[in-house]
């Protein structure tokens, strides 16, 4: 199993191989420079797992494999949502109108876990590409998008913030996923780093997307064009909308056989994020696949257009403006 290998290590050069039903690991020790040429396919629905650092076990699995396929045969409605794009929202939707309540658990499995038992059987994953393709081009396949940069620095103020009291951070997995971006980027240098300011963050995304890693990050800071549209583009989607899209809300619970009204405003927070020159420069390199990816299903196109202190509040939707606090440096 993957997990065996995770806090084991291992001379240079060794090589290991193990696999998992679902996600087969490959565990390679190798120096960086020749990471990528490690990354073995081994069947369409088996992903590759890859040692990275060459002191240290780190398991690599692909970012969409949580969130692509997931479907119900009983409606045939695909659905999908990368973090931090409302899929949290999304889910409780569906469940709520599938099951005729609300989600009434609480801790883990959370409602993102479709195939938990929580969900009863009403959701599989499916990971053969043969039959996702048969099941794309019949069912009623719906993907939720956001802005890329404004996604990234949101997911940046809800995972790996430093000033959890003012964000709202989630610091139970904050550290984890912070060393898990660095080792990523091969720039962990301090097991006790637990947070990153937002220029660290984007330095560290950067560097992984320059040795094109991108598709093993988290699901809260993979791109969009490798996550729900890896493999089928929006064009092959039936509906691809954004979490402030009504119209596109009512009619997933059509589908699902009931009838939605928008919910009610809900109270909603504020807090001033300030976006630096090298920090846009970053956000404008490492989005240029996403937004190609999305041109055409972006509505309204992005409100991080200039370094300066925006302020995000927080709701249903998260809503972006630039402060007239602006930077000195725009």
């Amino acid at each position: 199993q993957g997990h065996l290998f995770s806090n084991r290590t291992y001379m240079m050069h060794t090589f290991w191989v193990g696999f998992a039903w679902l996600t087969p690991t490959v565990a390679l020790h190798l120096p960086r420079q020749n990471l990528t040429d490690a990354l073995i396919p081994i069947t369409p629905h088996r992903q590759v797992m890859v040692q990275t650092m060459p002191t240290t076990d780190m398991i690599l699995t692909r970012g969409d494999a949580d969130i692509f396929m997931h479907h119900m045969p009983e409606k045939d409605l695909v659905a999908c949502g990368c973090g931090k794009c409302g899929s949290t929202a999304m889910w409780s939707l569906i469940y709520e109108l599938t099951f005729r309540h609300p989600w009434n658990f609480s801790g883990m499995p959370y409602i993102q876990d479709v195939t938990s038992d929580r969900w009863e059987g009403k959701v599989i994953h499916e990971s053969d590409e043969t039959r996702q393709k048969t099941i794309m081009d019949r069912a009623f396949s719906f993907a939720l998008i956001r802005d890329p940069k404004e996604r990234l620095v949101s997911s940046w103020k809800s995972k790996v913030a430093c000033r959890g009291d003012v964000f709202g951070t989630d610091t139970r997995d904050r550290n984890f996923l912070t060393q898990r971006l660095l080792q990523l980027a091969g720039t962990l240098h301090d097991d006790e780093l637990q947070c990153l300011s937002l220029d660290d963050f984007l330095q560290a995304l950067l560097k992984v997307h320059e040795q094109h890693l991108e598709m093993y990050l988290d699901r809260h800071f993979l791109p969009q064009s490798v996550g729900c549209f890896s493999k089928f583009p929006p064009e092959q989607w039936t509906m691809v909308a954004s979490i402030t899209d009504a119209e596109a809300f009512r009619a997933l619970a059509e589908r699902l056989g009931n009838h939605w009204e928008s919910p009610q405003a809900v109270h909603a927070s504020t807090s001033s994020v300030q976006v630096s020159p090298r920090a846009l420069e970053i956000l404008d390199t490492i989005t240029r696949a996403e937004y190609d990816t999305l041109q055409g299903h972006l509505r309204p196109w992005s409100r991080i257009t200039q370094a300066g202190l925006y302020l995000l509040q927080e709701g249903p939707a998260e809503v972006w403006s630039l402060s007239v606090e602006e930077s000195a440096d725009i």
